[in-house]
């Protein structure tokens, strides 16, 4: 099956620990937290703390994607609060390939990240060892966006590289997923489908559901 994360900013943070017990229970494998710093995108969300308590929460794999300008500087951070995986975007303002050679030391499991603009050529370099490729299918910072059809393409682009070198990254899609997009997504090559307001705005299990049988 298709795995689904659900995108755990836009849940009911009022009751944490019930909205992640029901993503487990309608059959989520992984969590993906969105931690924004107001500089690479225009929004601010969750830092270390959060993850803590949701670290408490759950057994499931947690990814945090990482929308920060200083992913050198605060890694550690998140890898202590209790994240499995980093998801480093290629565009954030560091050396990507100086700051994965430090993952890798460290043995932090980590995936890359590319926005709408960016090209999946960009990035073959960086999935030799990588846990997972994030392909944004909308600009980061907000959740509601419309999805960007073209985001396929390098989905597709993804997959065969993928296979034709037989790397161990999976393929994972963010941004306007629910059922009609992500059945595209998956399609095209996608492995995790990363959802939110489709998830927990339509009562958690059948949209889970519906994207896990995709």
């Amino acid at each position: 099956m298709v795995e689904v994360s659900p995108s755990i900013i836009s849940s009911d943070l009022s009751h944490l620990a019930d909205e992640v017990l029901k993503c487990e229970e309608a059959g989520a494998g992984s969590f993906h937290l969105d931690v924004m710093d107001g500089h690479f995108v225009n929004n601010i969300t969750m830092g270390p703390d959060l993850i803590r308590s949701i670290r408490k929460s759950t057994d499931l794999r947690l990814d945090a994607h990482l929308m920060i300008d200083r992913p050198d500087k605060y890694y550690k951070s998140f890898i202590d609060a209790g994240a499995d995986v980093l998801l480093i975007h290629y565009e954030s303002p560091v050396n990507t390939m100086e700051l994965i050679k430090r993952l890798e030391h460290d043995n932090i499991r980590y995936g890359i990240v590319i926005n709408p603009e960016t090209e999946f050529e960009k990035v073959k370099v960086f999935l030799d060892n990588a846990e997972i490729l994030l392909i944004m299918s909308v600009n980061p910072g907000f959740s509601g966006q419309k999805f960007i059809g073209d985001s396929l393409i390098k989905v597709s682009e993804a997959r065969e590289f993928i296979k034709r070198n037989n790397l161990k990254a999976r393929i994972e899609i963010d941004g306007g997923i629910n059922d009609e997009t992500g059945k595209l997504a998956v399609n095209a090559g996608a492995d995790i489908l990363v959802s939110a307001s489709f998830i927990f705005k339509n009562g958690i299990y059948n949209p889970i559901k519906k994207l896990r049988d995709l």
